[in-house]
C-alpha cells in the first residue's frame, strides 16, 4: 500500500515549497491529501502519530446515513451521508460492506413502531440503491437475533447501512493519496507557523520525531488544519485565538462473537435515556456503543468512564437479558472524541454533524463532519483552498475526481479462496489476510521467507508472520503500536491475547525492522502503555 521509502522521499522534498501543507493524518486530512494530489497540487501531510491514530481509529465503525439526524430534521446531512455510503459500497467493497440492521420497536417506546416504520421509509428515499427496509417475520428475527426479548415487541424492522474498519479505511485513503503523488510524513509535528512578508501564515517549522528532533522549515502557499479535536490547539500554536470545536466523547465495549452471536446489527434504545445503542457484529467480535458526552479532559488519551461502561452494560442487559453479560465478558473498551463544531446546545447529541471550513491568516481549518462523509468534506476543503491559491496554480489543476476513485487494495470478493488455492493457506489465515491487506495479500505471500511464514503464529490466531512483515514493509507501520492497534487490530479486539503474542512476534518484527533487543523492549513497553486505553483496566473512575 505504501511504496518503499515513502517517508524518506517526503523528507527529501521538504526544502521545496508546497501548494498545501496539511496537518493531521485522520480521515479528513488523508481525504484532503488524496483530493489535492489528484487535482495536481504539490501537497504534504504531516501527522504527529500514526495515520488514524486519533479519532479515526476510535469510531463506531459505521458508514451510515444517520437515522437520528432525521429525527433532528438534519435532512442535508442524512442525504449526503447516504449518498457517500452508497458510493463507497460501489467503489471500494473491499473496505466498506453492507450491513443489515434490526430495529425492535416495543410497545411503550418513546417513538411508536408506526413512526419508526415511517422514518425508515423516509430513510429509504434518500438512497438510490434497491435495498429497502422491511418488517421481519418471527422466523427471520429468530434467525438474525434470537436473543431479543419478545415480550411487548410490536414489530421488528430491518434496514441497511454499512460498516468498515475505520483505521483500515483511513490507511487506504492515505495510500491512494501517495499513489497520486501526495507526500506523507508521520511522526512529525508542526511546532510553529511561518509567516510571509504580508504577515500571513506560509507554512510551518516541522520537527521530525524520529530523527533526534531535527527541524525543517516547510513553506506552503496555504496550510490546512485537519486535526479534528486538536483544531483549536493547532490554531493557538499558529497564533490564533478563540474556540471553534467542542469535543464530545463516544465510548464502546467489545464482546466475543460466541458471547453475543448476531447475524445482523441491532439498534436498541438505552433504558436510561432512550438514546440509540448499536450492537455491531464484525469478523473479530461485536462492538457495542456509543455514548455521547461533552469531553472536558485531556485530548491525547481519551478513556471510557466507569459510568459509561455501566450505561452500555445496562443497554446490553436490556437488549439481551438471556445472555447475562457482565463486565467480565468485555474483551476490550475504548473511547473516541468527535470534533463537533462549538454550538449553543446543552447535549452533544443535539449538535449538528455538519462540517465547517474557515480560513484565518492563511490557515484553513476543517472540523465537524463524520467518517462517512470524508470524501465530500475533503472536496469542500480543497475547493476552498483553491480559491486562496495563486491564480497560476489554480488554473493548472483539474476538477475533483474522488467521486469515481477506487481506494487502494481493491480485490475480488473471493480473494481468500484464490489465496488458498495458490498458497495453500489455512481458511482462517487466508480470510484474515484478504480482509486486512486486500490485494496486497499477494505481495505478502510472495515475500514469505518459507512455508512456516504462511502458517498461524499461534493456535487459534488468524495471523501469520508473512502478514506481519507486510504491514511493516509496505503498510506504513513504524512502531509496534501501529502494527497491533491499527493494522492487525488484535490489540483492540483481544488485548490480552495480543499481549501474550508479543514474544511470538518478536523475531518476525525485529527481522523486518532490524530492531535490536533494546529497541524491541522500548517498543513493547510503549505498546503496552498505549494498549491500556483499549482495555477495561484503562477505564477511568470519572
Amino acid at each position: 500500500m505504501f511504496h518503499p521509502g515513502w517517508r524518506r522521499h517526503a523528507l527529501d522534498e521538504l526544502e521545496k515549497p508546497f501548494d498545501l501543507l496539511i496537518v493531521g493524518g485522520g480521515i479528513t486530512g488523508c481525504g484532503i491529501l488524496l483530493d489535492a494530489a489528484q487535482r495536481g497540487l504539490r501537497v504534504l501531510l504531516v501527522e504527529r502519530g500514526d495515520v488514524a491514530s486519533g479519532t479515526s481509529s476510535r469510531s463506531s465503525k459505521l458508514i451510515h446515513g444517520g437515522l437520528r439526524y432525521l429525527k433532528q430534521l438534519q435532512f442535508g446531512v442524512t442525504r449526503r451521508s447516504c449518498r457517500e455510503r452508497d458510493r463507497m459500497l460501489a467503489l471500494s467493497p473491499h473496505l466498506v460492506e453492507p450491513l443489515r440492521f434490526v430495529y425492535p420497536a416495543y410497545r411503550g417506546d418513546p417513538a411508536p413502531a408506526w413512526k419508526v416504520d415511517l422514518g425508515l421509509g423516509l430513510y429509504d428515499r434518500l438512497t438510490r440503491t434497491q435495498r429497502r427496509h422491511s418488517r421481519l417475520t418471527e422466523s427471520e428475527l429468530e434467525d438474525l437475533v434470537p436473543d431479543l426479548p419478545r415480550e411487548d415487541l410490536d414489530r421488528a424492522l430491518a434496514y441497511y447501512d454499512a460498516r468498515a474498519d475505520d483505521a483500515r479505511l483511513t490507511l487506504a485513503v492515505a495510500a491512494t493519496g501517495l499513489a497520486y503523488g501526495g507526500l506523507l510524513l508521520t511522526r512529525a509535528v508542526p511546532e510553529e507557523g511561518l509567516r510571509k512578508a504580508d504577515g500571513r501564515i506560509g507554512g510551518a517549522v516541522v520537527r521530525d520525531l524520529l530523527d533526534n528532533g531535527r527541524t525543517y522549515r516547510v513553506e506552503a502557499s496555504l496550510t490546512v488544519n485537519a486535526t479534528g479535536v486538536w483544531v483549536d490547539e493547532i490554531r493557538q500554536r499558529f497564533g490564533l485565538e478563540g474556540r471553534r470545536v467542542r469535543p464530545s466523547r463516544g465510548s464502546h465495549l467489545l464482546f466475543r462473537s460466541r458471547d453475543l452471536p448476531l447475524r445482523a446489527a441491532v439498534t436498541v434504545l438505552s433504558p436510561d435515556d432512550h438514546r440509540p445503542v448499536f450492537f455491531i457484529p464484525h469478523p473479530e467480535g461485536v462492538l457495542a456503543g456509543t455514548t455521547d458526552l461533552f469531553h472536558d479532559g485531556p485530548l491525547d488519551d481519551p478513556r471510557p468512564t466507569r459510568a459509561e461502561v455501566d450505561y452500555l452494560l445496562r443497554a446490553t442487559a436490556a437488549a439481551f437479558p438471556g445472555r447475562e453479560l457482565t463486565a467480565d465478558d468485555v474483551t476490550g473498551s475504548f473511547a473516541g472524541l468527535r470534533p463537533v463544531l462549538d454550538q449553543d446546545v446543552d447535549e452533544p447529541s443535539a449538535a449538528s454533524r455538519e462540517e465547517g471550513v474557515w480560513e484565518e491568516d492563511g490557515l484553513l481549518s476543517v472540523a465537524g463532519g463524520k467518517l462517512t462523509t470524508w470524501r465530500a468534506t475533503a472536496e469542500q476543503a480543497v475547493d476552498a483552498a483553491l480559491r486562496r491559491l495563486p491564480e497560476a496554480r489554480r488554473r493548472a489543476t483539474v476538477p475533483c475526481t474522488t467521486a469515481g476513485t477506487t481506494l487502494a487494495g481493491l480485490a475480488p470478493a473471493d480473494l481468500a479462496l484464490r489465496l488458498r488455492a495458490v498458497h495453500d493457506l489455512t481458511p482462517e489465515v487466508a480470510t484474515a489476510m484478504a480482509r486486512r491487506l486486500g490485494s496486497s495479500a499477494w505481495q505478502a505471500c510472495s515475500r514469505a521467507r518459507d512455508r512456516q511464514a504462511l502458517q498461524p503464529v499461534a493456535d487459534g490466531v488468524d495471523l501469520c508472520a508473512a502478514e506481519v512483515a507486510a504491514h511493516l514493509h509496505f503498510g506504513g507501520a513504524l512502531k509496534l503500536s501501529d502494527l497491533l492497534l491499527r493494522r492487525i487490530r488484535l490489540g483492540m479486539w483481544l488485548p490480552s491475547e495480543a499481549r501474550e503474542l508479543l514474544p511470538v512476534l518478536r523475531s518476525t518484527v525485529c527481522a523486518e525492522t532490524r530492531w535490536d533487543a533494546a529497541r524491541w523492549d522500548l517498543e513493547a513497553e510503549d505498546y503496552l502503555r498505549a494498549a491500556e486505553a483499549w482495555t477495561m483496566d484503562g477505564v477511568r473512575d470519572e
